[in-house]
């Protein structure tokens, strides 16, 4: 078994120092002014500022005068309180630890740690690739900005795991974070282990602090680009995410341009607050927009002008652009990942067209585009010839699309747009890692300037493999989807009347496997039968749609919000029918006949090679239609990737293959985990509805 040991250096090692005071006249006081500011030892606080440490002082005065203030004073006075009281709850630092820093940029994950291996052997027997991952919480400056975070081994951003399909991963993780966490890998399969599939309150409970869990599963069925991120409310946006890489034994015939290197590129929108309190700004009474990223990250890269933030605690001197060194008159894949939390990325390269080779983990064949659109999880490969002759190097500009938010300006006077620089070297020379690329001179020849969030024109990119989608669906169910306001003017996420709440402690699958195990009646009055089950889940909170043996089915998603939703199905990929803007015209504009029973005369061969995914969007106020196979056993969430979204309830779960998940049992190491108590799962979550109950208006 090969123990795949981390490059970056353990938390344990003592690369990263404490706290402590510098001598420069400009950092001051670093010791004392860091501890008050970053430490998460008192309520947390995610406002503009970075006053993270607040001191909370009950004022007698104020106290005797309370009673004569009006209503609205009272709903002001104690929805500041519960805002601070909910952030310590959820994003807790006991008072004998201490947050590290790490000095220098120790931080950093070295850039060369995401380009694949030349040597990779894709015709390698089968083997275990071991990963072991200690998860700690850190204070770092990614763009020069400090801020808590939450990291692998001590670094940011996490390792790539690269592997062979076929290849069984077994991943060790050591929670020594202050806040439970879970991991999903995103995209993979899980195929026969429902169980790894990561989502705190569906498949597991979370990993409570100080407690280790094991996830392993083999990675069969499947090969491309895809990643790993924490699914415990929105820890990814706090620096718990990584890119996955598996190989496929055809991948040269599967990638039909040859090329001299491999790499990954994430795309993150950062924000400079912990995501604990930015979920309390957005779940509270009377929000009703999703918070604005303070910037944004290439590979965990990019440099703030520190002198434009002085109430941030700030220093650039180890923040640097991401370079790219590719040798000239070559062929290089660039595999994007948009691992934010919020914003779309559109991506281009000055003076370059690319074909797209990938997408979502499909090859596909090459279309060539001047820039791409990427969403929040999505992921599709570039090949980029370095043909250009006017320079040696240019900009990479990944351009955050606010024109699909409410408020387009970022706060901070933050760019949104973020740079790496493409850098030409001779063949075989690569740039000393020591020398500093110079900034290129090239000009944005970009033709297209995107306004809205949508993808891509999917019926450009066709499948290399021939995979075409069944005729005819079993089932074809309408999902309305979109945020409203309800009681106590929580706004909150819907598919049809259901808004997701977690159970931590009983998961979906926990519950799903004992009720059909013991014969609980609630799970097997329906275990016969496909559909929505109200019987054994409260449909309220808790939308699941049920199938026994394989079943063909068919989502139909209306989009009722002027905001998009990019939707991701765990467990599978979808054929994508057709998406467009305004109401679902039928399934006959699409070239089938009703309710998706079979191809129409004049469309025989529309479903022959459709673009086959595993996140699709649902454009403002426009509609998405998808087709999967229910084949894989298991409890799988849909559900918007947008991270406030989904953490405002936008999920919903399909229990596929009933009749086999009446077999499982759960495994101990899962059952263990539960075992934490509430308190301890909670870590970390978002705050529960009922924090807010009175405070608001209406119910």
């Amino acid at each position: 078994m090969g123990v795949h040991t981390d490059k970056s250096p353990s938390f344990s090692e003592g690369k990263d120092m404490e706290l402590q005071e510098r001598d420069s006249e400009r950092d001051g006081g670093f010791e004392g002014e860091q501890e008050e500011r970053l430490l998460a030892g008192g309520d947390l606080e995610a406002t503009g500022d970075v006053t993270y440490k607040v001191e909370w002082h009950l004022r007698t005065g104020w106290a005797v005068a309370g009673s004569l203030l009006t209503a609205v004073l009272v709903f002001c006075a104690l929805s500041f309180f519960t805002r601070f009281f909910i952030v310590s709850k959820h994003h807790e630092q006991s008072g004998d630890e201490t947050l590290k820093v790490s000095g220098m940029g120790g931080f950093r994950r070295p850039a060369s740690d995401y380009v694949l291996d030349k040597a990779w052997n894709l015709d390698a027997a089968s083997q275990v690739r071991e990963y072991n991952w200690t998860i700690v919480d850190i204070v770092a400056n990614p763009d020069g900005v400090f801020r808590p975070m939450i990291s692998i081994n001590g670094q940011f951003p996490g390792p790539l795991i690269e592997c062979n399909e076929g290849d069984t991963l077994v991943i060790e993780v050591d929670n020594q974070s202050v806040n439970a966490t879970s991991l999903h890998f995103h995209g993979i399969f899980q195929n026969g282990t429902n169980f790894m599939d990561g989502t705190s309150g569906i498949t597991q409970c979370p990993i409570a602090p100080k407690r280790k869990f094991r996830y392993e599963f083999t990675v069969t069925g499947q090969s491309g680009t895809y990643y790993y991120h924490g699914h415990q409310a929105a820890q990814a946006s706090d620096g718990l995410y990584g890119p996955v890489v598996v190989h496929s034994r055809d991948e040269k015939k599967l990638q039909q341009i040859s090329y001299a290197t491999d790499r990954v590129v994430m795309l993150q929108d950062h924000y400079h607050d912990l995501s604990s309190g930015l979920l309390v700004s957005a779940l509270e009474p009377g929000s009703e927009s999703s918070p604005i990223p303070d910037g944004a990250l290439i590979n965990g890269l990019n440099q703030r002008d520190c002198s434009a933030l002085p109430h941030r605690m700030c220093d650039n001197s180890t923040a640097a652009l991401p370079t790219f060194d590719l040798a000239a008159n070559a062929n290089h894949r660039l595999r994007f990942i948009n691992v934010g939390a919020f914003a779309w990325f559109q991506v281009s390269v000055d003076e370059h067209q690319f074909a797209i080779t990938e997408v979502d983990g499909t090859d596909t064949v090459p279309a060539y585009e001047s820039s791409l659109m990427i969403s929040p999880a999505q992921r599709y490969s570039m090949i980029l010839n370095t043909n250009q002759t006017t320079a040696d190097s240019f900009w990479l500009r990944a351009r955050m699309v606010t024109h699909c938010w409410k408020e387009s300006q970022l706060p901070g006077g933050g760019a949104n747009e973020v740079k790496a620089i493409i850098q030409y070297t001779s063949s075989g020379h690569a740039r000393s890692s020591t020398t500093i690329a110079p900034q290129p001179t090239s000009t944005n020849t970009n033709p297209e300037f995107a306004v809205q969030c949508k993808d891509m024109d999917t019926t450009r990119y066709v499948p290399v493999s021939h995979e075409p989608a069944p005729a005819v669906a079993d089932h074809s169910y309408y999902l309305r989807s979109n945020l409203e306001i309800g009681d106590w003017r929580l706004e909150r996420g819907f598919f049809n009347q259901s808004t997701f709440r977690p159970n931590l402690q009983l998961p979906t699958l926990h519950r799903t496997v004992e009720g059909l195990r013991k014969r609980n009646e609630s799970f097997t009055s329906m275990s016969d039968s496909d559909g929505v089950n109200a019987v054994a889940y409260d449909l309220k909170n808790d939308f699941v749609i049920q199938h026994t043996g394989v079943k063909v089915v068919d989502l139909i998603i209306q989009n009722f919000d002027e905001g998009n939703h990019p939707m991701h199905l765990h467990g599978h990929k979808f054929w994508v029918l057709g998406q467009g803007h305004g109401m679902f015209p039928g399934y006959e504009s699409i070239g089938l006949r009703a309710e998706g029973q079979g191809v129409l005369e004049d469309n025989q061969g529309g479903l022959d090679n459709l673009t086959r995914r595993d996140v699709a969007t649902a454009e403002g106020f426009g509609w998405l239609a998808l087709r999967f196979v229910a084949d894989n056993p298991g409890v799988w969430a849909f559900h918007c990737h947008m991270a406030w979204h989904s953490e405002a309830g936008l999920v919903m779960q399909f229990l596929s293959r009933v009749d086999e998940v009446a077999t499982w049992e759960i495994p101990e190491a899962n059952l263990q985990l539960c075992d934490a108590g509430l308190e301890e799962l909670e870590k970390g979550a978002a705050p529960p509805d009922s924090t807010w109950y009175g405070f608001g208006i209406g119910g």
